[in-house]
């Protein structure tokens, strides 16, 4: 067994925990389903999930929260067993319901590995993996890893050689102090900028939670970043502004940005969690070009992510001998999260294709204005905002006018970014009452 620090991403995965509640402790249980090929046996699955585990140390790891400085320690591998889950029906949909299930169960990552994993099966035949990972081990780009691997190895393939491990990564981080010193002081630069309408917390009503899908968008997005040379998120999140803005009155808002963290190639391929909050201001100058208001977006959000990666005890421990009025490294009311390309289309039938797609709230904490977006067949829009933020009808006009701005910005660019277009291009009413189901056009 070895025993280190956190990681950076790690460590801010704890920390937000210690901010829930007991009852809140599954909310960093991930949900993952992966594909086993037809004719693909119990046993061979059960071998390619032991092979990632002994692989990764991520996934043989406790990790110790008591201390002040908590920190993680990697288990041998003795081999396992798998279990296997009877699924209604051999698709991924039968499989997700039973994972979401699991992931509302409290793994206790500080007495055992931090995952549940079962072998999905359907008369007999195995067709998925079924897993709950919990965010301290994993990320989103993990769990892309993750599921190309394991389909490597359940189609005979062989994997290249085992990669860093978080305990590498953790050890550069906390030993490289000339970084560290560099990055805080950034955000000591920076906190001074933040806008405080933003850094409020404690709005505990009415989450109300809607998807869009657009290949339109997408498409828009993808053309307004070519023209421009900046990056697809920074346009999406750029239009994802100006639609926040119109609908809130404001010309100006801080949100918490998620840093991937995966820029340097050393780590490309470390199984853990290196996600991070990397705050930036956005301002929108209604009479600057949209190509002047992206271009600036782009500069800035990208040099915030570059600092995306810190100590966020050391930060939090930096402001308060600054005197910050908000020292809580967390306290950041709304997020975006670009996911990457991952996005596949929605159900044939799924209002997303026409409309909005309403799903049960979610619980009530949290950022108040929570986006996530993922490109792929299409752009695909996620939107969990609170009744006090924006209310239920604002929620879904909302994800219609950042489709509407896009295409907007696209087609011909507007002179000034008072003139770019937010008037939805599909509906976008309310969600439905609770007792006419989930899903609402």
């Amino acid at each position: 067994m070895k025993t280190a620090p956190l990681t950076f991403g790690q460590l801010s995965v704890l920390r937000d925990l210690d901010l829930s509640g007991p009852d809140e402790q599954s909310d960093g249980n991930l949900p993952l389903v992966l594909d086993v090929p037809s004719g693909t046996s119990v046993d061979e699955v059960t071998a390619a999930w032991a092979r990632l585990v002994e692989r990764h140390e991520a996934l043989r790891t406790v990790y110790d929260r008591r201390a002040a400085e908590p920190t993680q320690t990697v288990q041998p591998f003795l081999g396992l067993e798998l279990d296997t889950a009877e699924l209604s029906a051999p698709t991924r949909e039968a499989a997700l319901t039973v994972a979401e299930e699991w992931a509302e169960q409290e793994i206790h990552f500080d007495v055992d590995h931090s995952w549940r994993v079962a072998v999905g099966v359907h008369r007999g035949a195995a067709t998925h993996l079924v897993c709950v990972i919990h965010h301290l081990a994993v990320d989103s780009a993990a769990c892309t890893l993750l599921e190309d691997e394991f389909r490597t190895l359940v189609s005979g393939g062989t994997l290249a050689p085992d990669p860093p491990q978080p305990v590498d990564l953790a050890l550069d981080q906390h030993g490289d102090e000339q970084q560290r010193r560099r990055t805080i002081g950034f955000w000591l630069d920076e906190w001074r900028g933040f806008v405080d309408e933003d850094r409020q917390g404690g709005d505990t009503s009415r989450r109300y939670r809607a998807v869009l899908y657009s290949e339109r968008a997408q498409s828009a997005a993808l053309a307004v970043s070519e023209r421009l040379g900046v990056s697809v998120q920074s346009v999406i999140f750029g239009a994802a502004s100006l639609a926040l803005f119109d609908l809130k009155g404001r010309d100006r808002a801080t949100f918490g940005l998620l840093a991937g963290n995966r820029m340097d190639k050393r780590w490309q391929a470390v199984l853990s969690s290196m996600n991070q909050l990397a705050p930036v201001t956005v301002v929108a100058d209604r009479d600057a070009a949209p190509s002047v208001f992206l271009r600036t977006l782009y500069m800035s959000s990208l040099e915030r992510l570059l600092y995306g990666s810190y100590n966020i005890d050391e930060l939090r421990a930096r402001l308060v001998e600054a005197g910050s009025s908000n020292p809580d490294p967390l306290q950041f009311d709304c997020y975006f999260n670009y996911l990457g390309e991952i996005a596949l289309p929605p159900d044939e039938g799924s209002p997303a294709h026409e409309g909005v797609e309403w799903f049960a709230d979610a619980w009530q904490g949290g950022p108040r204005f929570n986006l996530r977006v993922a490109t792929g067949s299409g752009l695909h829009l996620s939107l969990t905002a609170s009744e006090d933020y924006l209310g239920a009808e604002a929620t879904g006009r909302c994800l219609a006018s950042v489709e509407a701005a896009l295409v907007s910005l696209a087609d011909g660019e507007p002179g000034t970014v008072a003139d770019v277009d937010l008037v939805p291009l599909r509906k976008a009413g309310p969600p439905p009452r609770e007792e006419d189901g989930s899903a609402h056009e």
